[in-house]
């Protein structure tokens, strides 16, 4: 098991949802502690508390923001965006939440982890091409 899906448990484990995982990830890079901005960020989760958009996703876009708020805006966001959509609606029907884990959640402990791992990777690849490092 890689250090990220190792860390992504230990992080689940003490009850931080999708997002606030996304950006603690986030601040562990860039060696911070924010416990207002994790807490803030629960708001995202889990589709924004209703199956709406994932909270992997609303999070790790919060996460490249940490890093370049503008360049985050006009590049990185789109193209995470872009490939999420690409990666996962052909799989699940959609990127919402509700399309991922069904609208009882019950797929959640399945899927929900190699998502985020393979969202902390791509978000890696993306900070990565502007001189930064997750």
């Amino acid at each position: 098991m890689s250090d990220t899906a190792n860390r992504i448990l230990q992080l689940s484990a003490q009850g931080y949802c999708c997002s606030q995982i996304m950006v603690r990830l986030g601040l562990d890079s860039l060696e911070e502690d924010n416990p207002n901005l994790v807490d803030a960020v629960a708001g995202l989760c889990g589709g924004l508390c209703s199956g709406l958009c994932c909270g992997t996703l609303t999070g790790a876009a919060c996460l490249l923001s940490m890093f370049d708020k503008e360049t985050a805006r006009s590049h990185m966001i789109p193209s995470l965006v872009e490939w999420f959509q690409a990666t996962y609606t052909p799989l699940y029907g959609g990127i919402d939440c509700r399309c991922i884990v069904g609208a009882d959640g019950g797929l959640q402990y399945e899927r929900c982890p190699a998502i985020m791992e393979e969202t902390v990777a791509r978000c890696r690849s993306l900070l990565a091409g502007f001189g930064y490092r997750l």
